[in-house]
Parts: C-alpha cells; structure tokens; sequence
C-alpha cells in the first residue's frame, strides 16, 4: 500500500493490508537491506579509493539528518559503503544531447560496459557525495528518490493484490475510504496561530458527519452531526476517526487541510500519529514537505490522495473549484459559500453552514470514487506507489515508466538537464499540428473521422526515439525499436488486446467487476500513450528530444493533409481539421452533374438526393477500409461519430449537435467569471436554436428580445451581476477595473474585503467611467443599458453570428428573414 523512509533505522517501512484475516488490518513489515546508489562512469575503483583514502574533507551530518546527535561529522569515504564494477548500457552514448553527431555512439551495435555503482549509506547523501567523484567521470541516476528507486529495481507492483506464493490478482482491490475536509473561523486570509477550526466534515461508506462543538437547532442535517467539547476535542475525534481507513481524500489538503490542522494541533500540544498498523508501535507522523510552491501532506501506513492534482491532470477546465469539478464530472450544482461569510453563519446559527460542510465531504467522497481505479491503473502501469502518481503530471508519470524500462534493458537512464540546458531547451519552439479555416457557417449530416493515438503510432511506425533519430528513415525501419517506440508499442498493444476483451463483454451484457477495471486500465494506457509526444518536448525531460518532437508534428501534419486529400477524391467536402482528425459532409455538388456551382446558394440542395444518414455511414466506413489499408501498420483512421448539425466559426472555435440531441460546443463557451448570466444565457439560447432548429432567424430573435428587454428595464438584476476574484490587495493594483472600485467602495462602508474574495456588481448609468460606475447589488440603479448589449449580450454572438454574413448592425435592428440554406 505506502512506502516511507525511516532515518532513524535506515529502512524502508512498508505498509501494507493483510486481507487474509477475518478482520483485515494494516501491518508494517522494514526493508533494511536495500541500499542507495548511483553510478559513475568509470571501470577503476581503485583509484577512486586511492583518491578518497587522501581527501581529508568531512561532511556534517546533522545539516543532512537532523536526527543524528551522535558522529554528526564523518569524511566522504565513511559514507560509502561499496563500490562495485558492473556492466551497463549507457544510455547517453546514443544520444546527441549537445554532442558532435562524430561522438556519437552507434544504437544499432549497442552494447554493455563496465561503469561503477556506488552504494552509500544514507539516501540524502546520494547528490552530495557524487559531487567528489567529477573528476573521475559523469554520473549518473544520483536524482532518483530512494523509496521510487526502490520500487523500480524491486518490480514491485503497488495497489495489487499478492497472493501468499506472490502471485498478483489484477483485480483492483477493495480498499476502505473516507472523505476529510473542514471550515475555519476566519474573517480575513485563514491564519493557524488565531483562526479556529470550527468543523470537520467527514464521509465514508459507514461515516457520514460533520464533527463541530456548536449546537445548531432545527436542521435536516442534525443527524449527520458528531457534537464535541471544545477544538481540542475535534482536532482528537479527527485524528481518531481518520486512523482507521486506508486511503483519505481531500480537495487541496496537500496545501492547506492538513498543514493547518497540524498548526492548530500543535497549539494543543496534539502529536498527529495516524497509528494504524497492528504488529507496530513505531509511531506514524503526517510529513508535511515542500516543493516549489506547492506542499505535500503524507500519512506513513495510510493513503492521503488530494483530488485537486488530479482534476488539474484530468480535467480541461477553466477553474479548479470543488464546485466546477462536481459541475464537470457530475452535472450538479453544488452551493458555493465564501470563507469570509463563515463566520456570520456560525454566530448566527445559519443551518445553510450545515449542509454547505456537508455537501463538501460528500462530493469530496464521490470524486475520490469516481478517479480511484483509475489512480490505481495509473499507479500499476508506472511501478510508483499510488500516493506518488496521484501527485504526478503526465510527464512525471511516462518517465517513470521509462525508467522502469530502462532498469529492465539493464539500461543506464539519462540525467536531467542542468539549469543552462533547461534554458536552451526551453526556447526552442516548432510548428504544432495541421488546422485548417473551416468552411464558415451551418452545415448539416457531418461525419468526423480522427486518427487512433496518432503521434503515438507515428513514433511507433516510424521508429522515432531520442536514440534512433539521427538514423535515415529506411535504416530506422530495419533497426531494433528504440525505447520510446517500444514501450508505447507495448502499451498500445495492452490497450488493444483489452478493447477486445471489453467487446466481448458487451456482447455478453457482462458490465461486471472486470468489466470496470479493464476500462479503466484502457483508459489509463489511453492517457500516458498520449502523453509521451508532449514528454519529448518537455525541457526538463530526462529523454527529451527537439528533433523527435518536430520530427513527429511534421509527419502528423503528412497523414491529415494526405487523408483529406483523399477523402475529398472519394466524395467527401472536409469542413475543418485540427491535427489528428477532420469533420467532413458528403459533397453533392462536385459529384452530380448539372448542378450549380457551388458559389450559387439558391436552394442548392432542395431538389438534390440526399444520402440518408445509414447510407452515408456506409460510404465512410468503405472510404475508412481503403484508407487503413494504406497507412502504416499500427495507424488507423476511426469513425467518431456522426451529427445532424455544426456551426463553424473559425479555428478552435465550433459545436456541433449529436443525433440525440446532445451539443458539443469547442471554443465557444462564455466560461468566465466576468461574463453576466444574460451573456451566457443569450450564447447558449443562440446556438441551441442554430443547431437544433437550424433556425437563423429564431437566433436572431433571441438576441433582439433580449436586447428590447434591457432596453426596457425588464431583466432581473442579478442576471447582470459580473464576478471577478481579488488576485492582490486592493493597494497592489497599479491600474484600475470595476471590481477594484467596487472592493473599495465596500471597505469605505465599513466592511472587510481580502484576496481571494469574488467581488460581484452592476454597471449602472452615469457619465463616469465604467470602473466607477459598478456598484453592488444592493446600491445599484438603473443600469446601464448600452453598456450590457455592447459588451456583455453581443461579444458572446457577433462572431456566431457573423459567420453567417449578418451584422452586428442588422443584430441591433429588425432585418430581412433568412433562409438556412443561405448560411451553407
């Protein structure tokens, strides 16, 4: 289940789950023989004896091991306990990576050759100590954390069931799971030395409370709440609670749950001992560490997952919430309450608080469910416990798959860059994927066709690794697979083999418990295959590649250049292409005589046979079986999926709807905070009636009713309520905006506005500026008319609009009736 580092006895403890019990239970077992290492590239130890046996300089061990009180200086040697020679393949002897392409290293006759590891006591000496063996020649792998070495080299499964004669169940497995969060008294920024926790809220398959020391009459929710003394008495309760389950979710409780309730549990002189293990009294203290400017929150022997890194890796979304992430992944709305009015609900007994503290642990709990398994496949794949890869981006997580491959080729991984190398690699810049203008307008019974895990397969197809680039293509063809092709190509093929096995499932209607973790392990390899073009390009890579990167993008832009060729000469008219896939409609005019040119809109396609949309599914899926047939092997062209309807804009920027009537809307979405409800509202009202109904002038109607409606004075106050997030304090802004006015205005009143607040108001009527203009809500007047249909109702849908040749003139007066076969 959990690994972590015990300095004091030099071992790693591993917790783990004894299911074969009547009642299951954690037990911890030490690992103490495994030791850190790394290598350096030279065959001679001797001389490196000779050369350390004469260095006099020692090293502090306090300053590296604040534990140790004893021998706190020893020299260098001391600290080494084994240099041994080994044979390794060099990994960077293959790559240019700065060098001459004459220093180069030959892959195709690649071969082992002597090098020395050398073992050292303690893991946070690795860096330290290599610094003395420059002169002997480069290092290499001196950066890899100790407990992530060790799941390598071991080929330890984590997350996995282990039979008692090691035999792995791929099953995921049933672990015990509790939602933590809390609310604080804090009317400014929260600060641990004075704001108290006034509630914990908790939820798990068998806990379901809010813990809190205040009585709250007549709430539904009384009877989800666990009433305590005093904090001291919560912050215990938590503690007590919390120590008996296996994994605990949270939303950010890496950079602020879990700090703060150790500050606050320090002021009470509480030690944080998640104590779980049965056959241990060694006590198991949270590790608060840090790393840029993000913290880590770990619990030895239980699994903390914090779901914000998650939804940031998963999820492509503007904010990052727990509201928008509940919004995205389950369609509800969950109630918003700011920090700042905390505090008035507690002292006035606001049930609202209740159900708010509530709601939070519930929703915090089915998003854990909801990402686990797939955390967990995650986790298998990438041979790295699953609290480390639930923090890990998809960069992280493909080079520690890398690094396990190359332990497994008995292969030296390359270094990072230094801080110079990083600098230049981060300037290089390539061209990206084909995009293509769309065809502007409506258009209707459209197919979209996109390539399978296209950068993947070209990697795999063509052979491109940081290793095999510099070779011609026909060589790379005839050479071994280099690792980033190989290991994709393992991958891809897993993930195929499991589509076949999920089929086979639907057909036998067996939506079982393999059922689930096959698809979530698809889904998983779907993501890190993905991820490994975008790894190559990342500077910070250990197996970056500017040449691959650009190599890959160039041959993308041949596929979907060359397939939309083709498909326009089997009969299709493509109406856009971004990248590794294309939206295209059959095109009638080119391939039936006698017609008008296609510049001659009059009813064009009223008196034209039309494909139904069965038959026209055929035609794509016999140009689908040409198409394949020529591509590279491991390259496929997939049916995607066909709609009644699209409205195209300009690049990036469309929606198109389904034959259920589901929309899918790229680019378009008014998704800001500074958008009022009227302009969202009238956007989504617009391209509904657009696709839909087909119907421009119902688009047009809409946008005109609303307009006469503001104009006179018919639209509720609060659709036009703007919200924009303090980012700084108020004296830090150098320029002004409407909600800095309006934060002033509200301390001018005698109340207290901070970074973070979300500041809400109306622009009313005046000759002022517009800054000085916004009022909130309840000092607001009339507002201002022009204001709201120039930049709030008309931005949203004058490009919408003006895709379709009407102006944003005939928007704001009565036009002529259009016919929909004008916009096509």
């Amino acid at each position: 289940m959990d690994l972590d580092y015990n300095s004091k006895d030099l071992c790693i403890d591993m917790y783990y789950k004894n299911c074969g019990l009547k009642k299951p239970e954690i037990n911890l077992q030490k690992e103490c023989e495994f030791k850190p290492y790394f290598y350096v590239d030279t065959s001679e130890p001797k001389e490196i004896y000779d050369y350390l046996d004469g260095l006099n300089q020692e090293i502090d061990l306090k300053k590296l091991e604040p534990e140790f009180e004893n021998n706190t200086s020893l020299k260098v040697q001391d600290l080494i306990t084994n240099i041994e020679i080994i044979e390794k393949i060099v990994y960077s002897d293959y790559i240019l990576n700065g060098k001459d392409i004459s220093e180069v290293s030959d892959f195709k006759n690649k071969k082992e050759r002597k090098i020395c590891k050398v073992y050292v006591k303690y893991p946070n000496h690795v860096k330290i100590i290599r610094e003395y063996f420059k002169e002997f020649g480069k290092s290499y792998e001196f950066d890899i954390p100790f407990l992530r070495r060790y799941m390598i080299d071991q080929d330890i499964v984590p997350s996995a069931k282990y039979s008692e004669d090691n035999k792995i169940d791929n099953s995921i497995p049933e672990l015990n799971c509790i939602a933590f969060d809390m609310e604080l008294y804090c009317k400014k920024e929260p600060n641990a030395k004075k704001d108290p926790i006034i509630m914990v809220n908790l939820f798990s398959k068998d806990y379901q409370k809010v813990i809190t020391y205040k009585k709250f009459e007549n709430s539904e929710y009384n009877g989800c709440v666990d009433y305590v003394k005093d904090e001291k008495e919560l912050i215990q309760k938590t503690i007590e609670i919390l120590k008996q389950y296996d994994v605990i979710y949270t939303y950010n409780g890496d950079n602020f749950d879990f700090p703060y309730l150790k500050k606050r549990a320090n002021i009470y002189e509480i030690e944080l001992d998640f104590d779980n293990a049965s056959n241990s009294q060694q006590p198991q203290i949270i590790k608060i560490s840090k790393g840029g400017i993000n913290r880590k929150s770990k619990i030895p022997g239980i699994i903390h997952i914090d779901l914000y890194p998650i939804a940031r890796k998963l999820l492509n979304l503007t904010k990052y919430k727990l509201e928008n992430v509940v919004q995205e992944l389950f369609k509800i709305n969950k109630e918003a309450v700011d920090y700042g009015d905390i505090p008035k609900m507690w002292e006035t007994e606001d049930t609202t608080l209740l159900r708010y503290a509530y709601e939070d642990a519930l929703y915090t709990y089915k998003m854990g469910n909801y990402f686990l398994p797939l955390e967990i496949m995650f986790s298998r794949i990438v041979n790295q416990p699953l609290y480390d890869t639930s923090r890990m981006n998809s960069s992280q997580m493909v080079e520690f798959l890398l690094l396990k491959r190359s332990f497994e080729q008995n292969m030296i991984s390359p270094n990072r860059p230094s801080s110079s190398s990083y600098r230049e690699r981060a300037k290089f810049s390539y061209e990206g994927g084909y995009v293509r203008e769309p065809l502007k307008g409506i258009q209707e019974d459209i197919v979209s066709l996109d390539f399978m895990s296209l950068y993947p397969s070209i990697l795999i197809s063509h052979n491109i690794s940081p290793e095999t680039v510099i070779y011609e293509e026909k060589e790379r063809e005839n050479m071994e697979l280099g690792i980033i092709p190989k290991t994709l190509n393992e991958l891809l093929s897993r993930r195929k083999h499991i589509k076949m096995l999920l089929k086979d499932k639907i057909q036998k209607n067996e939506f079982d418990e393999e059922y689930s973790r096959l698809e979530h392990e698809q889904k998983s390899i779907k993501v890190l295959a993905n991820s490994h073009y975008g790894y190559l390009a990342f500077p910070m890579a250990r197996w970056y590649s500017d040449k691959c990167a650009e190599m890959v993008t160039g041959l993308g832009r041949k596929y979907i250049q060359e397939t939309i060729e083709k498909a326009e000469e089997f009969g299709f008219k493509v109406i856009y292409a971004d990248t590794d896939g294309f939206y295209a409609k059959w095109d009638y005019d080119k391939l039936q005589k006698g017609k008008k040119e296609e510049n001659d809109k009059s009813d064009k396609l009223s008196n034209l046979p039309k494909l139904s949309k069965e038959e026209l599914i055929i035609l794509t899926k016999k140009f689908l079986k040409g198409i394949n047939e020529e591509l590279p092997e491991g390259m496929e062209l997939e049916f995607e999926g066909h709609f009644k309807r699209g409205l195209f804009v300009t690049k990036k920027k469309y929606a198109l709807i389904e034959d259920d009537g589901h929309i899918v809307v790229k680019g378009l979405e008014v998704v800001r905070r500074d958008w009022s409800n009227i302009a969202k509202d009238t956007q989504q009202a617009v391209i509904r009636a657009l696709l839909e109904d087909g119907d421009v002038n119902l688009a047009k109607k809409i946008i005109k009713n609303t307009i006469d409606n503001l104009k006179k004075g018919n639209i509720d106050k609060n659709d036009l309520l703007i919200h924009t997030q303090l980012t700084k304090n108020i004296e830090e802004y150098k320029s002004t905006a409407p909600h800095i006015e309006v934060a002033k205005k509200i301390k001018q009143r005698g109340d207290s506005v901070r970074v973070g607040d979300v500041i809400s108001y109306i622009i009313v009527k005046g000759s002022r500026s517009i800054s000085e203009r916004a009022e909130l809500l309840e000092y607001a007047g009339d507002y201002d008319i022009n204001y709201y249909i120039d930049n709030q109702v008309l931005p949203p849908v004058i490009r919408i609009m003006e895709s379709l040749g009407i102006s944003e003139d005939e928007l704001k007066n009565s036009g002529k009736q259009f016919k929909l076969d004008q916009f096509m």
